[in-house]
């Protein structure tokens, strides 16, 4: 068995690592302890009891709180994992859910609340079953990488800081680390930092008391006040002016904070997570960010890679759109994607990332009238109609004879060729470009 435990430096985040060696390595799960600012990790046996608390247990706790025996963890053989109460004086609680002496059937990923320890199992890495979210973060290997860190991460208390260009999905990471975290149960709030004043997103954070300036006609209690018990999302704090992040600085170090004109502070327990397109590391050398509230906020970096450098995925992306749009819509099903559009999708470059594709697909679900999409309606959804790479293979050789053959039907007139085969006139050029094919003349086809 080989244990693993990263300390967090207050200053910088996650420090070292250090592990210690024991036996059965290929163990079917993985189970994570995170406590005090450190999470050690242990694996499983492929069957039968642990039982955790702050006794002689197989999984000790010591924390006052936590009874002597207080909880099992139940492992069948199958890979089922049920967790049962023992009587426990302060109780367990699974994804915001307090456990009776029943017990519950428990989900990989799921956070077990033991006192103020975090407690989860894991399927071991490239084996990890997608644990359930609004939304998916993909299904390809860069995916999978991304939702290792925010499965060990999400049942901690550890401040995570998503990194990633506009539109790669940094809300939905966001959104899925809360969903898995013992604040499930508790409000996600999301304060987007750009495009207000300092004095307006500071109000907005911290609250106001009456009077503290011209128009508070009653106190306000803040947005970190209204995220008690939850997760504060603080998208775009690259922009966040620096007499604010100074402030704010104060509020995670000291988990109090003080309305606008007010005398006293009001204690907070929230969880910060934060966002950024920038690279904060080149704002601090710039004086526009603070290095000390950078390493507040960064007690773990996900970098979330834009789609271009995640193709693999877009067939899935764009799958899961059309269902969405297709269901906004009342549409029976959602459509086909012709494999030309296919191609399309995978050959445009994405500057508007996984933001872009949606749009481009919800638009496509509405032209395509219920019909397949095509490459033609993709390019009147607003996807460029770029020339695609050479050919290569059987598709194109097939590609190519539908091409003359439709020439041929229509009597060597481009337009009507496009139209017939759902294309665009500039792709059916680019196509004859592709295969090399001479641009005709009606009269010398027709003849």
């Amino acid at each position: 068995m080989e244990h693993e435990r990263k300390t967090e430096d207050p200053a910088a985040g996650l420090e070292s690592t250090e592990r210690v060696s024991s036996a059965s390595p290929s163990a079917p799960h993985l189970l994570i302890v995170a406590a005090d600012g450190t999470w050690t990790s242990r694996p499983l046996p492929a069957g039968g009891v642990l039982t955790i608390g702050r006794g002689e247990v197989d999984v000790r706790v010591d924390e006052r709180a936590v009874s002597r025996l207080h909880a099992r963890l139940e492992i069948a053989g199958s890979g089922e994992l049920r967790l049962i109460d023992l009587g426990s004086a302060n109780g367990t609680v699974v994804g915001g859910r307090l456990v009776r002496s029943a017990g519950v059937t428990l989900h990989p990923g799921e956070p077990i609340l033991v006192g103020r320890t975090v407690l989860s199992v894991h399927a071991p890495a490239g084996e990890r079953a997608a644990e359930p979210a609004p939304r998916p973060l993909g299904t390809g290997p860069v995916a999978a990488s991304v939702g290792d860190l925010v499965a060990r991460a999400a049942p901690t208390l550890i401040s995570v800081l998503l990194l990633g260009e506009t539109g790669v999905g940094k809300d939905v990471v966001a959104e899925r680390i809360h969903r898995l975290s013992t604040r499930a149960a508790g409000p996600l709030v999301r304060v987007n930092c750009a495009g207000l004043s300092a004095a307006l997103l500071e109000s907005d954070l911290f609250g106001h008391e009456k009077g503290a300036f011209t128009g508070a006609t009653s106190a306000k209690p803040g947005l970190l006040e209204a995220a008690a018990g939850g997760t504060v999302f603080l998208d775009e704090i690259g922009e966040m002016p620096l007499e604010v992040q100074a402030k704010l600085l104060l509020v995670i170090e000291q988990r109090v904070v003080r309305r606008v004109g007010a005398t006293r502070g009001t204690p907070i327990d929230v969880r910060f997570l934060s966002a950024t397109h920038r690279d904060l590391e080149a704002e601090i050398r710039r004086d526009r960010f603070r290095t000390d509230f950078y390493y507040r906020i960064n007690g773990l970096a996900i970098h979330i890679p834009p789609l271009r450098e995640r193709r693999d995925e877009i067939d899935g992306l764009a799958a899961l759109f059309a269902d969405e749009a297709a269901a906004g819509l009342r549409r029976p099903r959602p459509p086909a994607f012709e494999p030309d559009a296919r191609a399309r999708l995978h050959h445009h470059d994405w500057p508007g990332n996984v933001r872009e594709l949606r749009r481009v697909i919800e638009r496509a679900v509405l032209f395509a009238d219920g019909g397949a999409v095509t490459s033609r309606v993709l390019f009147a959804a607003g996807l460029p109609d770029h020339p695609l790479p050479a050919p290569t293979g059987a598709p194109d050789d097939d590609r190519r004879a539908r091409l003359v053959a439709a020439l041929a039907a229509c009597g060597g007139n481009q337009s009507r060729a496009a139209r017939l085969l759902g294309i665009s006139r500039n792709t059916l050029i680019a196509w004859m470009r592709r295969f090399d094919l001479a641009r005709p003349r009606a009269r010398e086809v027709a003849r």
